[in-house]
């Protein structure tokens, strides 16, 4: 008796004749309008606007289309190339609103995933399973609620499912490979990769098997060389770019020290990561002036707080591994319809109604569909199915990824897709059993498996919070710089906490998300300028919009002892920025000047620190 999985087995399976053409054209085109229009339809009731890291990936594409594609800038240190860059050529072809566009462009792209399993594995797997795993992909709800954020997690959507599919043929039904799969191999690989620079670990085990490079196959010359220039030419050209844009032969942005010091110092917990400038600010600001440096040495840095807590750190590890596998889907909720910002303000209330609805709905399909994930595994396992445990190896190293080093619902999208096709081929393993019973157990299992995982998450998840101190009192001293004219606002900061930090702004909140009454956060700085006497003013942002809730907050700027502005964010409705006026200031000068944000009566609980934060600039008199 052939073994389950071999070519033998696989032929005893496939007698049923093929679908005829009209047949396979008819269904293609239903996935495809399936997928298209579930997140084209999505993405026309909820006009996601861009904000946050997805505003700036609009951004370089219109730098990329109206400048330049080797203009510089700061975009580089933090995306990668693909998306934007096939933005700029979309947006050359539709030049109208750019965040339309985008969006749709997003929401299109991701709905060709359903084609993938259903065109590649025509000629080795029953029309069944192409359709169950197309039509999941294309149903897919937490992706479609999704898709039209102009993410890279979503753009890197399609060339990884496009790969893991790629990799089954050659795994049920070796022997027919040809120069070509491999060149295709290589080049989803080297796409992957140019959307999200982690997938050039992740996807190694799909891509050996895809090029026709594994044992079974043999390693041929000519398909490894084939492979070889697939994914060599696009990283060279992509490597090329960036060093004509910024002076770097590389083919990564080089930000994963980065990435890694955010996500492991004090209070990164509380959302995933939390940007590490502040926290380089009280250990070693001198690094923070220089930012080619500071990105340098963030992973020496990264290391040394991992170091000093690692007890913690791999509770945080063994929390995030518990907590995403479930919550991924409705914690993205918040950038398609939750965010301020992120929709129209007709709809915004609509979106927070969509949410409360949809989130524990995709928190139950997300339990659901780790139990048949992990039963589709046992059964590759049992059954020495290669195509599901390569696929699943694939997902097994994106999910480490992110437990590691930087946790967000939205970059396990990519483990989530290529679960799906697993799910489908643990199917088709079940459905070649003989006795029923035995998928049946290892399905109880892996529900058992699934829902205990899902339990142990949220006390994991509040262990990890109650440890982490975020609250802790550091000492901040930083720099910041007139946006036109030079001069320097020298600040130190001993109480509050400093909560974002560029080269011309800084915001300030109290240590204590919920303050209580007298609680405050202070700013101590110098103000000076070389050269000419020239006017400049220190300007305060109130960023609460809602108003009606006067006497809670209060901020305060002093210049020389006298008070330039003092100011309850809460009382009206609206934001906007305030003028301190400092004076004339010149060489030889030195003006004193307090930054202040302090609690008269908060509401007990209720997170005023961050509602009521003071964002601070220097900015000559216009």
């Amino acid at each position: 008796m052939a073994r389950p999985g071999s070519p033998a087995a696989h032929e005893g399976h496939s007698s049923t004749p093929a679908p005829e053409g009209r047949q396979e054209w008819g269904w293609g085109l239903l996935l495809l309008a399936l997928g298209m229009g579930t997140r084209i339809f999505f993405a026309s009731i909820f006009p996601t606007q861009p904000v946050s890291d997805f505003r700036g990936i609009i951004d370089f594409a219109l730098a990329l289309r109206d400048k330049s594609l080797f203009t510089g800038g700061y975009y580089w240190d933090v995306f990668n190339l693909g998306p934007p860059l096939a933005l700029s050529l979309v947006l050359r072809v539709f030049p109208g609103s750019p965040e339309t566009t985008a969006r749709f462009a997003t929401a299109a792209w991701c709905g060709l995933m359903p084609l993938l399993p259903f065109l590649f594995w025509r000629r080795v797997l029953p029309l069944w399973v192409r359709a169950a795993a197309a039509g999941m992909l294309a149903l897919w709800p937490g992706q479609v609620f999704f898709s039209g954020v102009v993410a890279q997690d979503n753009w890197v959507l399609v060339p990884a499912v496009a790969l893991a599919c790629l990799a089954v043929p050659p795994l049920l039904a070796p022997g027919r490979r040809r120069l070509r799969q491999a060149a295709a191999a290589g080049l989803l690989y080297a796409l992957a990769v140019a959307m999200r620079q982690e997938m050039l670990f992740v996807l190694v085990p799909p891509l050996v098997a895809a090029a026709g490079l594994t044992r079974r196959e043999g390693w041929r010359p000519q398909n490894v060389l084939a492979c070889a220039l697939a994914i060599g030419l696009p990283f060279l050209a992509l490597a090329v770019q960036r060093q004509k844009a910024t002076g770097k032969l590389a083919l990564s942005s080089g930000h994963a020290g980065f990435t890694l010091l955010g996500t492991v110092v004090p209070g990164a917990t509380e959302i995933g990561w939390a940007d590490p400038v502040a926290y380089i600010a009280s250990i070693e600001p001198g690094l923070v002036r220089d930012r080619k440096r500071m990105f340098a040495e963030a992973k020496r840095l990264a290391l040394a707080e991992v170091k000093r807590r690692p007890g913690f750190q791999a509770l945080r590890v063994v929390s995030m591994a518990a907590k995403f596998p479930f919550r991924s889907e409705s914690e993205i909720l918040y950038w398609s319809v939750l965010c301020p910002g992120t929709l129209p303000e007709p709809q915004s209330a609509r979106g927070e109604a969509f949410a409360r609805r949809a989130a524990p709905l995709l928190t139950m399909e997300m339990i659901g569909l780790q139990a048949l994930f992990l039963a589709a595994v046992g059964l590759g396992v049992a059954r020495r199915n290669g195509a599901i445990l390569v696929i699943a190896a694939a997902v097994f190293l994106k999910f480490g990824l992110h437990c590691v080093l930087v946790s967000a619902g939205r970059f396990y999208l990519p483990a989530t897709a290529l679960e799906l096709p697993v799910v489908a081929l643990g199917l088709w393993e079940a459905s070649r059993s003989r006795d029923l019973r035995g998928p049946l157990k290892v399905l109880a299992v892996a529900a058992a498996a699934a829902v205990g995982l899902f339990l142990a998450s949220r006390p994991l998840y509040a262990r990890l919070r109650s440890l982490d101190p975020g609250d802790e009192q550091r000492t901040y001293r930083f720099t910041l710089t007139a946006s036109r004219y030079p001069g320097e606002l020298r600040c130190l900061v001993r109480r509050g906490r400093l909560t974002a930090l560029g080269t011309t702004e800084a915001v300030l909140e109290t240590l204590h998300s919920a303050p209580g009454p007298g609680e405050k956060a202070v700013a101590e700085c110098t103000l000076t300028r070389p050269g000419a006497p020239l006017p400049l003013t220190l300007q305060v942002l109130d960023g609460y919009a809602p108003g009606g809730l006067p006497g809670r907050m209060l901020q305060r700027v002093e210049i020389d002892g006298r008070e330039a502005v003092s100011h309850d964010p809460a009382a009206e409705p609206g934001t906007g920025w305030l003028d301190a006026p400092a004076g004339t200031v010149g060489a030889g000068m030195v003006k004193r000047v307090t930054v202040e944000v302090s609690a008269l009566a908060p509401d007990p609980g209720v997170p005023w620190g961050a509602a009521a934060a003071i964002r601070f600039r220097l900015s000559p008199v216009p």
